[in-house]
């Protein structure tokens, strides 16, 4: 999906504007992780979907909306942009790594069980 829809996300940023498609990124990504809980297929193959999309809109419409407020609004130099980008990837990948840490101990530390008895929404993590 991110394949598809990330060759127009940047259309879609320019002609919704950025705030708009940064608010779509975030109403689909929890969607998307909404979707994560439900044992259909289905229901997962529609998570993925919007996830892609999100992923998409992640991946360009934040930074898009920087350089704009920096060149148009702001006018700021550009070894500023340049300096801001260095720290955003670094703390971004900062954040991923003990995300990630923190993520597989919560997963490991509660198995997955069926939220009530004959229920398609399953909470926990660890397949045990």
């Amino acid at each position: 999906t991110s394949l598809v829809v990330g060759a127009f996300v940047g259309f879609m940023c320019d002609k919704y504007g950025r705030k708009k498609c940064a608010s779509a990124y975030c109403v689909l990504y929890i969607v998307s992780c909404l979707t994560k809980h439900v044992n259909n297929y289905y229901m997962l193959m529609f998570g993925r979907v919007t996830g892609g999309i999100a992923t998409s809109l992640l991946f360009s419409c934040f930074e898009c909306w920087m350089v704009s407020e920096h060149q148009t609004r702001h006018k700021f130099s550009s070894s500023l942009l340049s300096y801001m980008f260095g720290l955003m990837f670094t703390l971004m990948y900062l954040v991923a790594i003990l995300s990630g840490i923190l993520g597989q101990f919560l997963a490991d530390a509660v198995p997955l069980q069926p939220l009530a008895p004959n229920s398609m929404i399953h909470i926990g993590g660890a397949l045990m």
